[in-house]
C-alpha cells in the first residue's frame, strides 16, 4: 500500500464516521418550540415576580401552567415531524423520545413528595438537576451544546439544592435558569438544522 492509499482509506473511514453519527441524530425535537418554551418561563417569572402575591399555592399553578404550556408546544413539535416522517422512520430511531421520560418521571414523583411533605424552596433544584440529567441520556443523539447545557442545568440544580437562600415563592431562579437554558437549547436545535 502507498501513502497515498493509505490516506484515502483514512479518508473513506471518517466519511464512515461521519456517516453513523449522523444516522444516530435525532432530528425530532424543535429547536422553535424549545426556544417557545424559554421565553414562556422568562415571561412566567417575570409576571409572578410583579402580579402573583408570594402564595406557594399560587407559584405551583404559575410553574405547573407553564409544564402545560412547554409539554403542549414540545410534543405538538414532535408528534409533527413523527407525522411528517412516519414513512422513514425506524422504531429505534424513536428511542430519543423515550430516554427522556426516566428522569422526568422521577422529577414527577419528588415533585409530589416535596410538595406533600412542604419542602418547596427545594422544588426548583430538583427540577434543574434531573432536567439536566435528562440532557444526559442525548449525548450521542443530540449535538454536543446540548448535552453541555444539561451540565449546567445540573450544575445550577445542585446549586440551588444546596443554597440556603432559595425561595419558591421568588420565581426568578426558576425564570432565569429555564428561560436562558432553553433559548440556548433551541437555538442550537435551530442552527444544527441549517
Amino acid at each position: 500500500m502507498t501513502e497515498h492509499d493509505v490516506d484515502r482509506a483514512l479518508k473513506q473511514v471518517r466519511q464512515m464516521h461521519e456517516l453513523v453519527l449522523d444516522r444516530q441524530g435525532f432530528r425530532g425535537f424543535s429547536g422553535v418550540a424549545r426556544m417557545a418554551g424559554g421565553a414562556a418561563a422568562l415571561l412566567t417569572a417575570l409576571m409572578m415576580r410583579h402580579a402573583v402575591p408570594p402564595e406557594p399555592n399560587q407559584h405551583l399553578v404559575g410553574w405547573g401552567l407553564l409544564l402545560a404550556f412547554g409539554l403542549a408546544v414540545n410534543f405538538a413539535a414532535l408528534f409533527w415531524w413523527l407525522f411528517r416522517h412516519r414513512g422513514a422512520l425506524r422504531l429505534a430511531e424513536l428511542w430519543p423520545v423515550w430516554e427522556v421520560f426516566p428522569t422526568l418521571s422521577a422529577g414527577a414523583a419528588l415533585t409530589v413528595a416535596l410538595v406533600r411533605t412542604g419542602q418547596l424552596d427545594l422544588l426548583f433544584g430538583v427540577w434543574m438537576a434531573l432536567y439536566g440529567a435528562s440532557h444526559m441520556a442525548h449525548r450521542r443523539s443530540l449535538p454536543f451544546p446540548i448535552y453541555c447545557g444539561g451540565l449546567a442545568y445540573l450544575a445550577a440544580g445542585i446549586f440551588f439544592l444546596l443554597w440556603p437562600g432559595v425561595t419558591f415563592t421568588d420565581p426568578r431562579p426558576m425564570g432565569f435558569v429555564f428561560g436562558l437554558g432553553e433559548l440556548f437549547g433551541g437555538w442550537v436545535l435551530v442552527r444544527v438544522r441549517i
